[in-house]
């Protein structure tokens, strides 16, 4: 995590290239692509996509938390409990379109704010400290390791 002030732009660089490399990836998918799996419990890329767009609507509610409230409480959401209510066999274009769009406008609140904004915090239930700057670099982190298991899982037959 950059530590100076003056690396803060390359952490904003990096945040909107990872969606530049998850729209080069999805690009245009077959339904057996989007069913492909590293193995038999692993998720599908498409469930990854939708679980890629429940953590961007949570972090795009936490990043303007964060900007607009002094000290907000952060409530965590249990992935595997999304992925078992919010039917992630559904078809992924609502999902993709939401992903973007406010990765767009996070990444456009990004681009306009001061330097000591990127140290607001808001008080996480699960972590001692969190910050907008944590939050930029957990989602680059995100993107980077779901982006890798969708690439192996694109290679992988999907049976084991």
């Amino acid at each position: 995590m950059p530590e100076h002030p003056s690396e803060r732009p390359q952490l904003l660089v990096d945040y909107l290239e990872s969606t530049f490399a998850i729209e080069q990836v999805l690009g245009e998918l077959s339904e057996d692509q989007l069913e492909s799996r590293e193995g038999p419990d692993e998720w599908s890329v498409r469930q990854i996509v939708h679980h890629l767009t429940d953590n961007e609507v949570a972090d795009a509610m936490r990043l303007r938390q964060m900007l607009a409230h002094d000290s907000p409480l952060i409530v965590p959401f249990d992935e595997q409990l999304f992925h078992a209510r919010l039917h992630y066999d559904r078809e992924i274009e609502s999902s993709v379109a939401t992903f973007f769009a406010l990765r767009a406008s996070s990444g456009a609140i990004l681009e306009q704010i001061a330097a000591e904004d990127w140290s607001r915090e808001g008080r996480h239930e699960e972590r001692e400290r969190y910050s907008v700057e944590i939050l930029v670099q957990q989602n680059i982190v995100h993107d980077r390791a779901h982006l890798d298991q969708i690439r192996r899982a694109l290679t992988t037959t999907g049976d084991g």
